[in-house]
């Protein structure tokens, strides 16, 4: 392994940590009152290392919350590959890959609970469910009427955002393999199957 190979290791480890702190720290005092100090505190780092990284506490909010924004992404289309057509009768548990990415990272998704949180991340669930659905996918309605305007896939990004929102506000009550069996059963009560138009990233 050469020297920077393993100075890229050592710095995706020491920002992952950075960002563990802070979301441990958002979770404990709130986003408004976390300082460069905890932070550093929290991760057992010094201030030279988080300044190496990140220009200011602003800097690391938006790293974290793009990554995660573009994760929920990814997650949602993991499974799937261009021209795929997707039969929801034979959707199973393991069908949203986002549910169990939720699950493992609930301490970043428990920050959709807080009062003083990140800035703007309420929308980032619903938002990035509606640009995964409006880019990639194409749904046949039960009926042969259209469901594929802008306004359904909003009204279904939002309706999915809210099942996920309740059930991380019930402390993840259920597993993610049952959660995600109720989101098909409500996707097979207006849709009979979908096509992937774009492949995953």
């Amino acid at each position: 392994m050469t020297t920077a190979e393993n100075l890229s290791k050592q710095s995706i480890r020491t920002k992952k940590h950075l960002k563990q702190a802070f979301i441990s720290l958002i979770h404990e005092k709130g986003y408004s009152h976390v300082t460069i100090t905890d932070i550093v505190k929290k991760a057992q780092y010094n201030r030279t290392t988080f300044y190496h990284y990140y220009v200011d506490k602003i800097e690391l909010t938006e790293e974290l919350q793009k990554e995660m924004y573009e994760m929920i992404k990814q997650k949602t289309m993991n499974r799937y590959m261009k021209g795929q057509r997707i039969n929801i009768e034979k959707m199973d548990a393991y069908s949203f890959e986002l549910i169990h990415f939720i699950y493992q990272n609930k301490g970043y998704f428990n920050l959709f609970l807080i009062n003083d949180t990140i800035p703007g991340l309420y929308q980032d669930l619903p938002n990035a469910i509606f640009e995964v659905l409006k880019d990639n996918f194409v749904f046949t309605a039960k009926d042969e009427k259209t469901i594929n305007s802008v306004e359904h896939k909003l009204y279904m990004a939002h309706g999915t955002s809210g099942v996920i929102m309740d059930w991380i506000r019930n402390g993840y009550d259920l597993k993610p393999e049952e959660i995600s069996i109720k989101l098909i059963n409500i996707l097979h009560t207006f849709a009979s199957n979908l096509v992937i138009v774009n492949a995953g990233k």
